[in-house]
């Protein structure tokens, strides 16, 4: 229960007399009040500023002649949330379906073929237990006809062991059906792990689900994470697996050859990128306390503007994943069932070849949920791949996905999202919004065809709510362009990177402290000329206020001008489609949490 507690601020019991608030702390077991009257303790719990207060039965703080006064409780300003603690929900951020090329399929290489992932992710704002871990042997495909299931692996994954990692490292066995070791059959295998802790794992953890599995030396297998290495995640492989446990149990760099440097934060296919390893495809727990579930479909723009580097503290990337999980005051966090991944088109979602991931999640209800889905509400926020100049034919496409999830689940809550705009072009790279080339009669927000995709998504009857993204995304100077870098200044770069001869590379600079891991910057490398460089690892702090930083691009770049002026970029690529890390963090804190009040039916 919330309190109205305020440091040093006058309240007033349950009869409106008035009390002085005090700094407060947990009652004791036997404790007295002045009056010699016995109270009861509980948790610590906090009010809505973050500042704990003492909670007893029936009471929350002493008046300052040491007298209980009555608890009063705060309005959320939302529904209430009706716990159901045996049902399973969605229990980890930053899962992912296995995903991948059949032209250039993920492969274990000689010698390398047993290996091991060492994943870590963040726990709902509630605690939980009693864990249901999927492992699939399917992939789908990013890009193209995504979400078709279309790109899966021709031979089965041998999952020979998989662990629970708490908080303090400790680990606890995951079984399938009891037993390890499981086997995942090639594109339509799917084996339940299961694991019960001694204790609840508390509210907001950061918890591990470390993965040893193995095929035969050059055979296909599915892939599904990119480590992110600054959050301690591990990728290990050898030759046998008394190897990889060992080198899992020394908890050692990663395998080099599976996690290589120059690979590391990029994308693109499983022969010039950074290498996606295998782990559970969803992670579902008991516990839950009421709060809204999504239920998520769309595309790129729920996690991958981001690749590894700039993964949160919860190993949270991209504009939605983000903005649901912030920890408001009134509204809470929610951990989604994301069900899309990169590049899908809603035309193609819950349609031929893309049914595997709808039928595990209605098994899972069936099978062990008591007929209770894992999700409460359906948020969309596709639509934008399929984009066609005739407005009839992109709403088609559009809608019918949610005509089709409507069908499948008949009264549910359907919350739809407005689509954002893909910008033409700059003159400046970026660098400013006067620069952003004008948006064509497809993208512009205002006039264009977007613009009438937008009004019918807010006017169609399949949403009982909408929520209006566009404006949190727009720069305010011009409501038809994105934010651009100088909306992000970020001080200046310490003095010039590199011997500056114009032909010996550098890959380190010297920046700010602030200035965040797995960035795209822009600096002004000579005076009225700017480039940008994306910042992959932190290599030192300098005690200075300033920190050195590994980047991506390994160039011979003549820095000229020292001290240069440092700008966060707004979009991952010239090509204008995905914000960067800067551009992403300013959406989210420019998007209201109060549109989650629309989760509500």
């Amino acid at each position: 229960m919330q309190v109205k507690t305020v440091t040093t601020v006058v309240t007033t019991d349950s009869t409106g007399k008035p009390v002085d608030a005090i700094p407060v702390r947990n009652a004791v077991a036997g404790e007295t009040d002045a009056a010699g009257r016995p109270v009861t303790s509980t948790p610590v719990t906090e009010d809505p500023l973050g500042v704990p207060v003492r909670v007893v039965v029936g009471k929350a703080a002493q008046n300052s002649a040491g007298q209980w006064v009555d608890t009063l409780p705060i309005d959320p300003g939302r529904p209430a949330w009706v716990p159901d603690a045996n049902r399973y929900m969605p229990a980890a951020t930053r899962t992912r379906w296995p995903t991948g090329a059949t032209a250039t399929p993920w492969t274990y290489p000689a010698g390398l073929n047993y290996q091991c992932s060492k994943l870590f992710f963040g726990s709902p704002d509630y605690p939980t237990n009693d864990f249901l871990i999927p492992f699939v042997g399917f992939a789908l495909t990013e890009g193209g006809n995504a979400p078709q299931e279309t790109q899966s692996p021709n031979a089965d994954t041998v999952v020979d062991e998989a662990f629970f990692v708490l908080p303090n490292g400790t680990e606890y066995p995951i079984l399938f059906s009891g037993l390890v070791p499981a086997t995942v059959s090639a594109a339509t295998g799917i084996v339940y792990g299961q694991v019960t802790l001694p204790v609840a794992l508390p509210a907001w953890s950061i918890f591990g689900i470390r993965t040893v599995y193995h095929g035969a030396s050059g055979a296909q297998r599915c892939g599904s994470y990119r480590i992110q290495r600054h959050r301690g995640e591990k990728y290990w492989g050898a030759a046998d697996l008394a190897s990889v446990q060992a080198l899992a149990a020394a908890n050692g760099p990663s395998t080099a050859a599976l996690d290589p440097d120059s690979l590391y934060n990029t994308i693109g296919n499983a022969t010039n990128s950074q290498i996606q390893a295998y782990g559970p495809a969803l992670v579902l727990a008991k516990g839950w306390d009421g709060r809204p579930v999504p239920l998520v479909v769309g595309d790129s723009l729920i996690e991958r503007q981001e690749i590894a580097a700039s993964a949160d503290e919860r190993g949270n990337m991209g504009m939605i994943r983000r903005w649901l999980d912030q920890r408001d005051p009134a509204w809470g966090s929610t951990v989604p069932l994301v069900m899309g991944v990169p590049g899908e088109h809603n035309e193609f979602e819950l349609a031929t070849n893309a049914t595997k991931r709808w039928v595990m999640i209605d098994a899972i209800k069936t099978t062990f949920n008591g007929g209770k889905d894992i999700w409460t509400f359906v948020l969309d926020q596709g639509g934008r791949n399929d984009n066609n100049t005739t407005l009839s034919l992109w709403q088609s496409r559009k809608f019918g996905l949610d005509d089709r999830i409507i069908a499948r689940y008949p009264g549910a809550h359907m919350v739809g999202m407005t689509i954002l705009p893909t910008l033409a072009g700059s003159s400046d790279a970026g660098r400013t919004v006067a620069g952003y080339t004008a948006t064509s009669a497809l993208w512009d927000p205002i006039t264009g065809t977007l613009a009438s995709m937008n009004a019918s998504i807010v006017a169609s009857s399949r949403f009982a709510k909408t929520i209006d993204i566009v404006p949190a995304f727009m720069s305010d100077s011009d409501p038809t362009k994105g934010a651009a870098a100088e909306l992000m200044p970020l001080g200046n770069v310490s003095g010039a990177p590199g011997n500056q001869d114009g032909v010996t590379t550098w890959s380190t600079m010297v920046l700010p402290s602030a200035t965040l891991l797995g960035a795209r910057i822009m600096f002004e490398y000579q005076v009225g000329l700017w480039t940008n460089r994306t910042l992959v690892e932190r290599v030192s702090e300098n005690g200075d206020g300033t920190t050195t930083f590994r980047v991506a691009e390994v160039l011979p770049t003549v820095v000229s001008n020292p001290n240069a002026t440092l700008l966060g970029h707004a979009y991952t690529a010239a090509d204008f489609v995905h914000p960067a890390l800067y551009g992403i963090l300013r959406f989210v804190s420019r998007l209201p949490q109060s549109h989650k009040a629309k989760f509500y039916p």
